[in-house]
């Protein structure tokens, strides 16, 4: 395509690059196969990682191209948000059981942590500042989400724990308050006789 059809169909560089990136959106989520939530954790985790990966390679020579820009140009900085939500939503929908129990605020920053780890400046540090290959770049990947799933589990236990410890201490003085109660003495007449 010349730079005169470009721009003929594309009036500035903002509108290209929304067209790209819906454009590559698209393609994502067409590409997009999902993994049975109902998978052992470990395997969910590595089916997702290579999934990611697979991405990751494939908006590799969009993403370099437009990372100089992104700086200055809001769509290409919407285009990151929407990935990262993405990211986001696929976490949600594969990982829940991991966060049962698991506070708002505490599960919004795993989340968030799980996002970042799974997306476009990860991987370029990977790739292209360490210089890993795929296979080594996934293996990292996978320890980072094996980690934050678990902090997140491990938060959800706690969490639960310590709901339930409240519970006690709410109940406890009330049981206390009946328990110290005396218990009135009985008059001739409320006494009952039983039968021999």
């Amino acid at each position: 395509m010349s730079l005169r059809s470009l721009w003929g169909h594309f009036g500035d560089l903002e509108t290209l690059f929304a067209v790209t990136g819906a454009e590559l959106m698209r393609r994502q989520v067409d590409a997009y196969e999902p993994i049975d939530p109902s998978l052992p954790l470990e395997e969910r985790i590595d089916a997702y990682c290579r999934q990611r990966a697979e991405m990751l390679e494939y908006i590799a020579p969009f993403a370099r191209s437009s990372e100089t820009r992104v700086p200055f140009s809001r769509e290409l900085q919407r285009n990151r948000v929407r990935y990262l939500d993405r990211a986001r939503y696929e976490i949600r929908a594969l990982f829940s059981d991991q966060f049962e129990g698991v506070d708002g605020t505490v599960r919004t920053h795993i989340e968030n942590l799980l996002g970042v780890s799974t997306t476009w400046p990860t991987w370029v540090s990977l790739r292209d500042v360490l210089r890993l290959p795929v296979p080594e770049a996934v293996e990292v990947m996978k320890r980072s989400v094996s980690a934050l799933l678990a902090e997140a589990s491990g938060a959800g236990r706690q969490q639960a724990v310590a709901r339930v410890a409240q519970e006690k201490a709410a109940v406890a003085p009330h049981r206390r308050a009946q328990q110290s109660r005396p218990v009135p003495a009985m008059t001739p007449r409320e006494q009952v006789v039983v039968p021999a």
